[in-house]
Order: C-alpha cells, then sequence, then structure tokens
C-alpha cells in the first residue's frame, strides 16, 4: 500500500467527520408505529452504527498516520 501524503490524509479526515456527522444526524429518528416499518429502521440503524465504527476506526488509523508526519 502507498503511503499518502499529509494532505491526502487530512482531506480523508475530514471526509469521514463529515460522514460521521451525517450518520449522526440520521439516527436520530423516532420509530414508526408500524412494526414493519420499525424492523426496518431497526435494520437501518444497524448499519448505521457498523457504518459508524468502520469510519471511526478508518479515522483511528489517519489520526496515528498523521502523528508521523
Amino acid at each position: 500500500m502507498m503511503k499518502k501524503s499529509k494532505e491526502e490524509l487530512l482531506k480523508r479526515k475530514s471526509e469521514i467527520e463529515e460522514q460521521l456527522e451525517r450518520v449522526n444526524r440520521e439516527e436520530r429518528i423516532e420509530l414508526d408505529n408500524d412494526p414493519e416499518e420499525q424492523a426496518i429502521q431497526l435494520e437501518q440503524d444497524e448499519v448505521a452504527v457498523e457504518m459508524e465504527k468502520n469510519l471511526r476506526k478508518e479515522l483511528n488509523l489517519i489520526e496515528d498516520q498523521l502523528v508521523d508526519f
């Protein structure tokens, strides 16, 4: 894997932070009264949580790499 420049790392860090903000904003929903709709919403929430976990992991890696600059 090719080492990224500081600028590339900072750009990706900013993109991840924007995505995390968007995921957190979208997570704040009220559950629908319809049980089937609730099931869909809960499934989507699980996907959002997993996405957030992966983004945070990548963000930590980037921040570790930035320390080396």
